[in-house]
């Protein structure tokens, strides 16, 4: 074949025949200025002159194509990169971006288990539209097994019980309240509070409750937070033109469904309830915490983030400034606020400045107490060598609490959700309320708390009627 402007023809020094060049006019996607491209096909052995002639005008086609995709940013570099080769990478430069992306990179690195399962050893670029919708598929048909205690006889049917139920509650290890709902029929228990009565009694668990093991679907927030993840990491793959499209996202793909779990929280009645007990309660770190989460809703990674030089006693405020989170992969790790408006500053209620006046006289005495051992630490929750404290033993030290007194089992944000539902009900503005929540707009509290504010306008509609009427 002759040279033509378009092509061509490359030799080696015996004046073989080896490659071709191609040249093409097209656009800098970024610039929008005219731009040569170029590149060289080197010739397959083995082939005819004919054979060859076909394949060279296969693969100048071919690089025309390229290039008109590559002038408006669409072509694709032809790579045999796995997606679990290029999540690692991606998952990698989490860290190197934002060192304090703990939180996000657990997440991700979470998701990624469920991902790789369905892409891992797929290239990249061979991933499509229909492939990402049979996986959205299946994450919304996902189930995982959920245990159900539920009381099928009484135990005062079972046996001649003597004792008064105080004393039997005591003895077992439980409040007065939670052995009543033990022992009615058709109620659902806690597993360690069915395993304490019978074994206190030396019965079967089996004949006074029902467990079984249910199939649950997860729920819509877990799925979602998953497609973010993969929505994520294409849009990635796609800025750094290894696929054409996100085809993990919205325009290619149906909506993620699931279960949506209500969030549990104590009405008003059983929030002053739960505050009389945590006034109550003789363990000042205990009390102190819980005083937290209920009166100024912090969430838990709040809590464990406070320093003393965060209370300013004189002007009765405390500021939230840092979070401290445990994180399977990095252990207690402290670090900045969720967000830039999560970083506020609150002023006391006179029940919880007096409350934080009297944890620190008891966290000063056991300083002293402790010596040398206590590790030189300004943080307010620390354990008993003064290290911080391990987020998760507010969960559990909540539900045992819970237990005991009888209230439903709500986590330390469900206890949140409970203080800023409360504060809507009192009719504290919402713009306040979104404020002392840290949250960045009221939109959000709106979309969160939406149950409570209706509530507000039935209650709304109720006096204005009744106020034109009277």
């Amino acid at each position: 074949m002759k040279n033509n402007k378009n092509c061509y023809e490359r030799r080696n020094k015996n004046g073989e025949l080896i490659s071709y060049r191609f040249f093409c006019m097209g656009k800098d996607p970024l610039t929008e200025q005219p731009k040569q491209y170029t590149k060289t096909w080197k010739i397959p052995h083995g082939l005819s002159h004919k054979e060859i002639e076909y394949e060279r005008k296969k693969a100048e086609l071919e690089f025309i194509k390229q290039v008109e995709k590559k002038s408006v940013g669409l072509f694709v570099e032809e790579n045999n990169i796995t997606f679990e080769e290029y999540s690692t990478q991606w998952l990698n430069r989490i860290l190197l971006r934002n060192p304090e992306a703990y939180s996000y990179y657990e997440r991700a690195l979470n998701a990624l288990k469920v991902i790789n399962q369905n892409f891992g050893q797929c290239l990249i670029r061979k991933i499509n539209p229909s492939m990402v919708q049979k996986f959205y598929d299946y994450l919304c048909t996902r189930t995982y097994k959920k245990q159900v205690v539920t009381v099928k006889k009484s135990l005062y049917d079972i046996i001649d019980v003597k004792q008064c139920k105080n004393k039997i509650a005591s003895l077992c290890g439980i409040e007065r309240h939670t052995l009543n709902v033990a022992t009615t029929i058709g109620k659902v228990v806690n597993i360690s509070t069915a395993k304490a009565i019978c074994k206190y009694f030396n019965i079967p668990l089996s004949k006074c409750f029902d467990v079984k093991q249910i199939e649950t679907k997860y729920a819509k927030s877990t799925n979602a937070g998953i497609r973010t993840i993969l929505v994520v990491i294409l849009g990635e793959a796609k800025r750094e033109q290894l696929v054409e499209h996100n085809y993990a996202s919205k325009d290619f793909t149906r909506p993620i469904t699931g279960t949506s779990h209500p969030k549990e929280v104590f009405d008003a009645n059983e929030s002053k309830e739960f505050v009389k007990a945590v006034l109550n309660e003789p363990h000042q770190k205990k009390k102190t915490i819980f005083s937290l989460l209920i009166f100024l809703g912090l969430r838990k990674a709040e809590v464990c983030g406070l320093s003393w030089r965060d209370i300013d006693f004189d002007n009765q405020t405390l500021s939230v400034t840092h979070n401290s989170l445990y994180l399977r992969s990095f252990g207690i790790v402290t670090k900045g606020t969720k967000t830039k408006t999560s970083k506020r500053s609150l002023k006391l209620p006179e029940q919880m400045l007096n409350v934080l006046a009297e944890y620190k006289l008891w966290y000063d005495k056991q300083k002293e107490l402790h010596g040398d051992l206590w590790e030189n630490t300004d943080r307010l929750f620390i354990r008993d060598n003064g290290k911080p404290m391990n987020p998760c033993t507010i969960d559990k030290w909540l539900k045992d609490f819970n237990l005991k007194h009888g209230f439903k089992l709500i986590t330390p944000h469900e206890i949140r959700h409970t203080c800023i539902t409360n504060q809507i009900n009192a009719g504290i503005p919402l713009k306040v309320v979104s404020t002392r929540a840290g949250h960045a707009n009221e939109k959000i509290t709106f979309d969160i708390y939406t149950h409570s504010l209706k509530s507000q306008d039935d209650e709304a509609a109720e006096i204005y009627n009744n106020y034109l009427i009277s």
